[in-house]
This record gives structure tokens, C-alpha cells and sequence, in this order.
């Protein structure tokens, strides 16, 4: 793709931890992201720094950014999105991994279908297919609830529909933010039964990598309190 095409909407991933983009920054990539001038970005200032550290003589201040997250209004996001130039391509980025991946770029995307625009997904990292795929649990029933529920009984009505439900043999993935990773941990291990699966992908591409799967007795036998780090969790039962 050496010429650039009309009406292209990339999909950009950015690094989901330190050592990330060392492991899948291409040439292609690179010169694929210096034709984009118009990006869409849940925050502006990440994708500034991440194409500064790329260090491709890209200049940041002739770049239009428009910040869209989830909690912006759809209206907000198509008046921007019509106001670029057709022929002009699109970079959608999230604050890390793939886009559209639990993230809400998904809403850029219908538009570029609606609109006849072409989509390219780049290859790039995402925290939950890694952790998946790094778990030893089911890759071919899976499900990604987003983030882990708040309230006590919120999680035991949770657990109980994952074990009793349509869902029971399915891998169960979610997030939850870093300063809740030790009340998760602890919640997790008290309310799940002791031969339950899980799984903890913990600050993944980062400086605390690691990731381990060991039924719930024996992560209460080995217990450690974790800080705020980033964790992906999967359940298996």
C-alpha cells in the first residue's frame, strides 16, 4: 500500500506496555501513519506522544485531532467526522491495544461503513486476546464482559449466572482499573469456588509481565498484594 488510497480509515494500535511497540512497529506501519493528518483519539495528548516517540519527522501541530471517548455524544463524533475531506485517510486510535477492541471506536467504524469508506485494521497488540491467549483456558468459547462489576452482590449474582448459565465452559474475561486490582483479587478469590480457574495477566508487555493460571485454592495459598497495576482476568469453571 504504498500510495495513499481515498477515503481509508486505519485502525492504529498503540502499545499496551513499555515493551510493546518494539514487538510490532513495522516499516509498513510507519509509512502508512505518516499519510494520516486527521485522527480520531480518546485523548489527544496520548496520540502525540506516541507519534513523537515513533521519531518519523511527523509535525505534531499540523496533525487535526478530534477527542471522542465514551462518554461523548454520537452527534459530536459524526459532525467531526464529516467535516474531513473524503479523499483525506483517518487514523482511530484508543489509549491502548487495538481500537474498537473494549474501547469505543466501534462508532467510527459504522460510519466508515455507512459512509463507504475503507477500512484497514493494523496489527498491533490488545491486552484481552493476549491474556487469553496466554491463559490456558477455552480459545474457542469465549467471552469479554468488559469491566468487573462494583458491588458485592452485583459480583455474587455475576458468578452465579457464569457458573449456572448458558455461559458455564466458556472462558470469562474483563478489566477492571489498576488501583481496584487487590479488592478484585480479593473479592475473586472469596466468592469463587476453590477449583475455579483464573487467571491474572498482569501488567502485560510491561517492566511486572507475568501471567499464571492455578485454580483459586491455590492462588489463596500463594496470595500477594499486587499494587495498582494493570491486570487482565480470565475465569474458567
Amino acid at each position: 500500500m504504498t500510495e495513499k488510497l481515498p477515503g481509508l480509515v486505519y485502525l492504529v494500535p498503540l502499545p499496551i506496555g513499555d515493551d510493546s511497540l518494539i514487538q510490532y512497529r513495522t516499516e509498513f506501519a510507519d509509512q502508512e501513519i505518516k499519510k494520516i493528518k486527521y485522527w480520531i483519539a480518546e485523548n489527544a495528548r496520548t496520540l502525540r506522544r506516541y507519534i513523537s516517540s515513533l521519531k518519523l519527522g511527523i509535525v505534531i501541530d499540523e496533525l487535526e485531532i478530534f477527542e471522542h471517548n465514551h462518554r461523548g455524544k454520537e452527534i459530536d463524533l459524526i459532525k467531526d467526522l464529516n467535516s474531513i475531506p473524503k479523499n483525506e485517510p483517518i487514523g482511530v486510535v484508543s489509549e491502548a491495544g487495538l481500537p474498537c477492541i473494549a474501547d469505543p471506536g466501534h462508532r467510527v467504524v459504522l460510519w466508515a461503513h455507512r459512509n463507504d469508506r475503507i477500512l484497514f485494521p493494523m496489527v498491533g497488540p490488545n491486552a484481552v486476546i493476549t491474556a487469553l491467549q496466554a491463559s490456558g483456558l477455552s480459545g474457542q468459547k469465549f467471552i469479554f464482559h468488559g469491566y468487573s462489576p462494583v458491588k458485592e452482590g452485583e459480583w455474587k449474582a455475576w458468578i452465579q449466572t457464569l457458573q449456572n448459565g448458558l455461559w458455564r465452559g466458556y472462558a470469562h474475561s474483563f478489566i477492571e482499573t489498576p488501583y481496584r486490582t487487590d479488592k478484585t483479587f480479593s473479592t475473586l478469590l472469596r466468592l469463587l469456588p476453590q477449583e475455579t480457574s483464573l487467571t491474572m495477566a498482569v501488567d502485560l508487555h510491561g517492566t511486572r509481565h507475568y501471567i499464571k493460571t492455578q485454580s483459586v485454592k491455590n492462588w489463596k495459598m500463594n496470595k500477594k498484594i499486587w499494587g495498582k497495576v494493570p491486570v487482565t482476568w480470565v475465569i474458567g469453571f
